[in-house]
């Protein structure tokens, strides 16, 4: 143990009265307690103990030791249920609910290093829409949420924020492939396949176009960000997401990410959120951790 059996079998003669009773609390031989405590003497160069017939008295020195031992005890008793935390904290179940966008790369990646830095613990992930989201946190079935935009719901709390500026994404043969940026004015007549209209995109492009009197003419709507990748990849159609969100298929070189000259677009955003009050499991709050210092790293 940590704490050394000579001020343990001190701490239990104090409290017990006699080195008998301590003996039996202890279960070892009387003798061995005598031992320690004469050698805790002889090392202190002071008398512990009063020797009489109602049993040991402390001395003052003794009495000065003995608070000693009861706060080296509580330390102890503080440190070993970190460390045991700490071991928790490897272990365990979280789970997630995200919006798509956030699945395809930025969340896959987190889970992967988390995985492989954390082999004990295992995540859930369910993937829909932001008011879904924020309905699961807020009944308690997930640990946390990723949502697009703002907190939708006063009994979540905002644990970071990631900035996820809405693009223009096209097949590299699309005329626009190759512009530097475009206006939201640009866009009108563009045929597009977009997200339904309970996607945080579909609203934050509906409101952009409203404001910019443009009408796009939608082809397909559909629940799916994988899907509208795919016909924007091998047809004419232009979709939007963030940059991040189409990052494996950019990479591959089937699509093109062209920025959108609007404040608003430039401006959308990924939040990541809790139910208020809930009581995290010790590997939940290392994820949570471990997921805000992600997203803050993104931003630099």
């Amino acid at each position: 143990m940590i704490e050394s059996a000579a001020i343990r079998y001190f701490r239990e003669v104090t409290e017990s009265g006699s080195i008998k009773q301590a003996a039996t609390a202890l279960r070892i031989a009387p003798s061995a307690i005598s031992r320690q405590v004469q050698a805790l003497e002889e090392e202190l160069s002071v008398k512990l103990f009063e020797r009489g017939a109602r049993g040991m008295m402390l001395t003052d020195a003794g009495r000065l030791l003995y608070r000693y031992a009861v706060e080296n005890r509580h330390q102890l008793d503080g440190i070993r249920v970190k460390v045991q935390e700490f071991e928790t904290m490897r272990r365990g179940q979280v789970k997630f609910a995200a919006v798509e966008g956030m699945v395809t790369n930025f969340l896959s990646n987190f889970v992967i290093d988390l995985s492989a830095n954390y082999p004990g613990i295992s995540t859930s992930m369910t993937v829909v829409g932001s008011r879904a989201v924020a309905e699961m946190v807020s009944r308690n079935e997930v640990d946390l949420g990723l949502v697009f935009g703002r907190a939708p719901r006063r009994e979540l709390i905002e644990l970071a924020r990631m900035r996820q500026s809405l693009c223009l994404i096209v097949s590299p043969k699309h005329s626009l492939a190759y512009r530097d940026s475009c206006s939201v004015k640009e866009l009108a007549g563009l045929r597009v396949v977009v997200p339904d209209p309970s996607f945080g995109i579909r609203q934050e492009i509906d409101r952009a176009c409203a404001n910019a009197k443009v009408r796009l003419e939608i082809c397909n709507e559909t629940n799916s960000l994988a899907f509208a990748q795919t016909l924007a990849a091998r047809t004419d159609l232009a979709t939007f997401l963030p940059r991040d969100t189409a990052m494996p298929s950019i990479e591959a070189g089937r699509l093109v990410a062209v920025p959108l000259r609007d404040k608003r677009l430039e401006a959308t955003q990924v939040t990541l959120v809790q139910l208020a009050g809930r009581n995290m499991s010790p590997s939940g709050r290392l994820v949570a951790d471990l997921l805000i210092g992600r997203m803050k790293a993104s931003r630099e």
